[in-house]
């Protein structure tokens, strides 16, 4: 993971506490997949409910509206630079694991408070890759100490979250995958 992305992910950890940053990406990554005209404003509401404070500080809101531009800028970038926000390399392999699952359920979260549901004709790899990050979002890690081979399966897990977020915000911005207002049609 890059300084920048660690030193985010720590500046996140200590002003949300107990809210984890890379809960908190997955879910702005969500529900900007879902609705790409979220604005600033609708993230810092959404934020708010989550953090059962509808007043937040201004040093909170400071920081949630950096990190909606973040995250934003990720998506958007035509390199496909989006990358789940994870703790360092060199933190321990079961709570990184940890981390990427709860990455997971924020994904999951955002997309689902979106209403994706009501969304239609999702790619048969969309439909798979949210199953596949349902399961992830349950991931854990009860070894004493990783192995190579461990690592290799985290970084290969990490690639696929952030390829299949990539596919899935194709998907969702197709027109044909739009809300449906006829739920009988």
């Amino acid at each position: 993971m890059s300084s920048l992305n660690q030193s985010l992910f720590e500046r996140l950890s200590t002003l949300l506490d107990p809210l984890d940053p890379a809960e908190l990406h997955g879910l702005l990554c969500g529900l900007l997949c879902a609705d790409r005209t979220l604005t600033v404003d609708g993230w810092l509401a959404r934020a708010a409910e989550l953090l059962d404070d509808p007043d937040l500080a201004e040093s909170t809101r400071d920081v949630l509206s950096k990190f909606f531009e973040y995250g934003k800028t990720q998506l958007d970038d035509p390199d496909c630079a989006v990358t789940p926000l994870l703790p360092d390399d060199d933190t321990p392999l079961d709570q990184r694991t940890e981390a990427l699952g709860r990455w997971s359920q924020g994904l999951l979260y955002g997309l689902g408070v979106s209403g994706i549901a009501q969304r239609t004709e999702l790619s048969a790899e969309s439909q798979e890759f949210l199953r596949d990050a349902a399961d992830i979002a349950q991931a854990d890690f009860d070894r004493v100490e990783a192995t190579e081979a461990d690592e290799t399966a985290y970084v290969e897990l990490v690639e696929y979250l952030r390829v299949g977020l990539l596919l899935l915000q194709h998907d969702l911005d197709r027109p044909s995958a739009r809300i449906n207002p006829d739920p009988e049609g």
